[in-house]
């Protein structure tokens, strides 16, 4: 009789002589247990608080007008900020002034609007976010000053970008067209990441083609994503194998010896037959 315990349940009693078919089943559930245990892959959503009431700049990192970091909620993928305006008299980019509010992020550009908030009104603001890693981009939360209809670019970059003599026109050509987020004049959440739009640079824009009557006017209150980096929320491999490992051995080496005691009782039958013959 072979008794094989795990936790104080019997996972197999029988004799050693019974089917391999059994032994089989059991090898066959242990291992599906031990595997079910290792857990399954699953993106984290990462938000970065971009206003002073909840969020701060990351140590280590330049924080002020000419750009700010935040580390997202993982602990891990951190954004750059930086703030940029459209010359309404030539249509190019310019460089501007990033402001770090209670309210979010809010732009000053260099023609002293004085509004400290991204709008296009004038110029035409927006803020580049420029991850650490590549991200799926989901959301944004805006605080209202008017109207909150954005328009958006989502792409890649291999270092920080400038986007100083480009034209919007530019932006459309690097990273794809535009799309636009329409709003009203109410805090918000813009959802843009239905269509998985990966990447590790997010473009936030006041409306560009003046297509509302109202001017937009908004400060970025906070940013959203998933990370493209999996993690097992279940137990590690290593330690479900530490787990059912002694369960799966053991009636591995069941099997073993109920073949080796078969093959060795055919062996002497065969035997037992032969002198049976010399007789």
């Amino acid at each position: 009789m072979i008794l094989i315990f795990w936790h104080g349940y019997c996972l197999y009693s029988g004799m050693t002589k019974r089917s391999n078919i059994i032994t089989k089943s059991f090898l066959g559930l242990a291992t599906a247990a031990a595997l079910s245990m290792m857990g399954t892959a699953s993106a984290s959503t990462i938000s970065w608080q971009t206003n002073t009431n909840l969020g701060s700049c990351e140590a280590g990192y330049t924080c002020d007008s000419t750009s700010r970091t935040f580390m997202g909620s993982d602990g891990i993928t951190s954004v750059t900020a930086t703030a940029w305006s459209k010359n309404s008299s030539n249509n190019l980019i310019e460089t501007a002034q990033l402001g770090f509010y209670s309210n979010g992020l809010g732009v000053t550009n260099n023609a002293n609007d004085g509004s400290h908030t991204v709008d296009n009104q004038g110029y035409t603001d927006f803020v580049a976010f420029h991850f650490s890693e590549s991200v799926d981009m989901s959301s944004v939360d805006l605080s209202t000053y008017s109207d909150t209809d954005i328009t958006v670019w989502i792409g890649t970059v291999s270092a920080d970008p400038d986007f100083a003599g480009d034209s919007f026109a530019d932006l459309d050509a690097a990273f794809g067209p535009g799309f636009n987020n329409y709003g009203n004049n109410a805090d918000r959440t813009a959802n843009f990441g239905s269509d998985s739009e990966v990447g590790n640079l997010l473009i936030i824009s006041a409306l560009i083609d003046n297509s509302e009557s109202v001017y937009d006017n908004f400060k970025i209150r906070a940013l959203a994503a998933e990370g493209l980096t999996t993690t097992n929320d279940d137990v590690p491999a290593p330690a479900s194998l530490l787990v059912f490992g002694p369960a799966v051995f053991g009636l591995s080496m069941m099997r073993r010896r109920s073949r080796a005691r078969l093959k060795a009782e055919k062996a002497a039958a065969e035997s037992d037959e032969e002198n049976n013959e010399d007789v």
